[in-house]
């Protein structure tokens, strides 16, 4: 019997010893693995999506299929009990609605510019976002502006979309035109979509199911308007090729949503953008192996300065706010036991902007009995609590 319990108790002791270890790995490298996750849907995504748009020039349909795509899978595994997402409501509807307008106004000019450019175009453009991004950064989300080193990353990579620019041989005014609408769209929907994630509580699945849903609900509204495409819908054969692709696209699709909100809810906003950047290296890669649709040596040339550029950028701290009266945390943490009433009330005093007054010394020269001009009572200098705040040992 005692041969048993101790081998229970070893038994129970190697599981907690391997839950340790697993919970140590995962929180040293949880951020490096969502962003290769992260990475390995970017860099593909792009390049599928060029594939599918060539291959079936159907830009609208294709959204429609890759946001439906996206909300059954989430659906059907949540009613299976394989993840967690929350079901519709209202509550949780109305913070969407924004996000929805910003995700399929990105996704639709996202793939227009692919109608009309190759991939290298179009990110090289996206590498000059956090030139914007860090400033939304700093007037909305409450960061610093860059410093050196991220202003020498951003002038990089504005050097490297002007150079692009100017060797661009295949220059369409369209191309141009729908990355315009893009950028508008993408710098809005990353601030709005980190809003949300810090403020809304929702599962990570669950805002995927939400985007894709709604936005798919919203498109669908459209798609009848389309009738061009409709015309090369009746004419499309949907061969195995083209299915292949289109099914791939859907499927990576899922994992770029949910790959997009993971990182979202651990990165800042130009973190997360500047990493997408970066990642696009792969795309370029697989663009170049694929197929004979890229850019020019000279303008590789000019994407390779703007994602170097990309990769030297550095998140910028979050604002501090001094605030005004507030006691240091070495001063709240004493207790009034800790020090007789006159060193406890002058150094009140001094953290709070009350001359002191012990021994007429700092009196006021309105008040020459030397009483104090300013009540430690008085609304200016109360203190809400001398006791010692929960935790701190005492």
């Amino acid at each position: 019997m005692t041969d048993s319990s101790a081998a229970q108790r070893q038994i129970k002791d190697a599981l907690r010893h391997q839950d340790n270890s697993w919970g140590s790995f995962m929180q040293k490298w949880k951020i490096p693995l969502i962003l290769g996750y992260y990475g390995f849907c970017s860099s593909t995504l792009i390049v599928i999506n060029k594939v599918a748009v060539h291959t079936l020039q159907a830009p609208v349909f294709i959204l429609v299929l890759q946001l439906l795509f996206s909300a059954v899978v989430v659906k059907g595994l949540n009613f299976t009990g394989v993840l967690e997402a929350e079901g519709l409501q209202w509550s949780l509807v109305k913070p969407f609605l924004l996000i929805v307008l910003g995700f399929l106004g990105t996704l639709y000019a996202n793939i227009k510019v692919l109608v009309y450019s190759n991939v290298e175009t179009f990110i090289t453009f996206r590498s000059s976002t956090p030139l914007v991004l860090c400033i939304f950064d700093y007037l909305f989300l409450g960061r610093e502006l860059p410093g050196k080193r991220s202003v020498c990353s951003i002038l990089l990579l504005v050097a490297s979309c002007a150079g692009y620019t100017y060797y661009d041989q295949g220059f369409h005014i369209k191309a141009y035109t729908w990355l315009c609408v893009w950028g508008a769209f993408f710098l809005f929907e990353a601030c709005y979509v980190k809003h949300v994630c810090d403020t809304v509580a929702m599962s990570n699945w669950g805002r995927v199911y939400y985007t894709n849903f709604l936005a798919a609900m919203a498109l669908l509204l459209v798609f009848p308007l389309c009738s061009g495409e409709h015309e090369v819908l009746r004419a499309a054969a949907f061969d195995i090729p083209q299915v292949s692709v289109l099914f791939m696209s859907c499927a990576v699709g899922v994992c770029m949503s949910h790959a997009g909100y993971l990182m979202r809810s651990n990165v800042s906003a130009t973190a997360g953008v500047v990493v997408g950047v970066v990642c696009k290296i792969g795309s370029v890669l697989i663009n170049l192996l694929i197929w004979d649709q890229h850019a020019s040596p000279i303008q590789l040339c000019f994407l390779a300065m703007g994602l170097m550029g990309g990769s030297l950028f550095q998140q910028a701290p979050l604002r501090t706010k001094p605030s005004a009266g507030k006691l240091p945390l070495a001063v709240q943490d004493m207790s009034a036991d800790d020090m007789n009433g006159s060193e406890c009330e002058g150094l009140i005093r001094s953290y709070s902007g009350c001359p002191p007054c012990s021994s007429g010394v700092g009196r006021s020269d309105s008040d020459s009995s030397g009483s104090c001009a300013t009540p430690l009572g008085s609304p200016d200098t109360r203190l809400t609590t001398l006791s010692p705040r929960p935790g701190n040992g005492r």
